[in-house]
């Protein structure tokens, strides 16, 4: 009796969970489509040059979403476009948290520091922007390079398979010809008389 009233208790209870559980992962991605909606806004009014709207909504995403740094890196071009280079700083560094592969923050940063007359920071940020682009050459030819080992490799081994074939028909094309001169009942032993 007591393992009956445990038992529907825990179903009750799961039965009450469910729904909330439900309800903040749809609460989540409304959160996210809001955020989303907000960015989108700030991008227009980027483009348009309204600075002020583009800084409002930027910010806006940025309460409902911390986390992406599009969000951040956007509003960090938009505090440079209007000379508020520290709080630019700011959001750039933030992206940096986020992001730290990320070659086109490094190179905003040093321009921000320049701007700022901080050259000894805008040159570690630009030596860092470098040190990403040469990296990231280096990726894409050693990439380069392997891919131009596997076509190689392809076309060493279709080559070794046509030279297989070849031989294997060449033989096959000699035995078949053996077999032609071969008469019936007649021996290939020559005669030493």
């Amino acid at each position: 009796m007591y393992l009956k009233s445990i038992n529907l208790q825990s179903r009750f209870f799961l039965l009450l969970l469910f729904p909330l559980i439900f309800g903040a992962c749809t609460d989540e991605v409304q959160i996210r489509k809001s955020a989303l909606r907000y960015y989108n806004d700030g991008n227009s009014a980027l483009k348009h040059r309204d600075y002020q709207v583009a800084i409002w909504n930027y910010q806006k995403a940025i309460s409902l979403d911390s986390e992406s740094p599009n969000y951040h890196y956007n509003l960090g071009l938009t505090y440079y476009e209007i000379g508020n280079y520290r709080e630019s700083i700011e959001s750039f560094k933030r992206v940096e948290l986020l992001v730290p592969s990320q070659s086109d923050t490094y190179y905003n940063l040093a321009l921000a520091h320049y701007k700022m007359s901080n050259s000894r920071l805008a040159d570690i940020y630009y030596n860092r922007y470098q040190d990403m682009l040469s990296l990231r050459k280096a990726q894409e030819r050693l990439e380069e390079v392997r891919k131009k080992q596997e076509r190689e490799a392809k076309i060493a081994e279709s080559d070794s398979k046509q030279k297989v074939l070849k031989r294997n028909s060449l033989s096959s094309s000699q035995k078949s010809g053996l077999k032609k001169k071969l008469k019936p009942g007649k021996s290939e032993i020559p005669n030493w008389e």
